[in-house]
């Protein structure tokens, strides 16, 4: 749920396409430390998919 609570702040803010080092900023800024590989996993499964 973090990750995607970070996608989508991410999203907001401009950046249709973060990173998973986009997300590892955003997640590091507020003291949580997430797996690359389930970062993977949630930007693997929004790929393609809008905002409606």
């Amino acid at each position: 749920m973090k990750v995607v609570a970070a996608y989508l702040l991410t999203v907001l803010d401009g950046n249709t396409s973060p990173s998973v080092e986009d997300l590892k900023t955003i997640l590091a800024s507020v003291g949580t430390e997430v797996d690359s590989d389930r970062i993977k996993l949630v930007l693997s499964e929004l790929e393609g998919k809008n905002e409606t």
